[in-house]
């Protein structure tokens, strides 16, 4: 299936203990990596935690997708900062503030380590935020309206990115050049792989598809999704 698998946000049995994690309490919390590139530089998975309040500094950047759970974050400049379902939080490396866990938070992460220090400033696109939507080009021979898409996060080195991605139901081919993961927000798809097998991906399914992934992509409904992507 050229490494391309799929992963359901609600399944917990692979899921491990952090070890020792941070805190006042502290409390307990869970986590699931789902995708490592070869050089180690980019990273995906789930993580879980319990309410709790502990201070964090990241030496990599990071952008979430929040599926359960609410937490403030208190930033470094002062600002407190309100995550929950659907909302995207971008914590940049060097970035700096306090976790304030009130209810169980489950979140996507996708990690990306090496790039150097620039931009630190924590932020959250909320579900409901407006936001600056772009209008893709469609492939030749794609009469189909064309899709949109927005950017939580784009690196200075044009290695990882992030966004939220729509479009109406559609047929067509893909081969990727970059690693992808995708939490699918609406739509229903199946994706059939270059070895003939069919995964059915529906709202709170995590499609991993790696560089060199290839099939055919049939959207049912119309598809919107958070992705993350990272360029070798």
């Amino acid at each position: 299936m050229d490494g391309i698998s799929l992963v359901g946000s609600t399944d917990r049995t692979m899921w491990t203990p952090l070890v020792d994690p941070p805190g006042q309490i502290p409390s307990g919390g869970r986590e699931r990596s789902i995708f490592t590139s070869a050089d180690g530089s980019f990273t995906c998975g789930f993580w879980e935690r319990e309410p709790d309040t502990w201070s964090f500094e990241r030496p990599y950047d990071e952008v979430a997708y929040v599926l359960e759970g609410a937490a403030g974050i208190e930033t470094d400049d002062g600002r407190m900062l309100q995550v929950g379902p659907g909302d995207v939080l971008v914590t940049p490396n060097g970035s700096k503030g306090t976790w304030h866990i009130r209810q169980t938070l489950t979140k996507l992460y996708a990690i990306y380590s090496g790039a150097p220090v620039g931009d630190t400033d924590v932020r959250v696109i909320g579900r409901d935020d407006p936001v600056d939507w772009v209008t893709l080009d469609n492939p030749p021979g794609d009469t189909n309206p064309p899709g949109q898409e927005w950017y939580a996060w784009r690196n200075v080195d044009g290695r990882f990115s992030t966004g939220v991605w729509q479009r109406v139901p559609e047929t067509g081919t893909f081969e990727l050049e970059y690693h992808e993961i995708a939490c699918f927000i609406d739509g229903d798809v199946d994706i059939e792989t270059s070895d003939g097998q069919i995964l059915r991906v529906g709202p709170g399914d995590v499609l991993v598809t790696p560089i060199g992934s290839k099939g055919v992509w049939r959207a049912h409904t119309p598809v919107k999704k958070f992705w993350a992507v990272h360029h070798e």
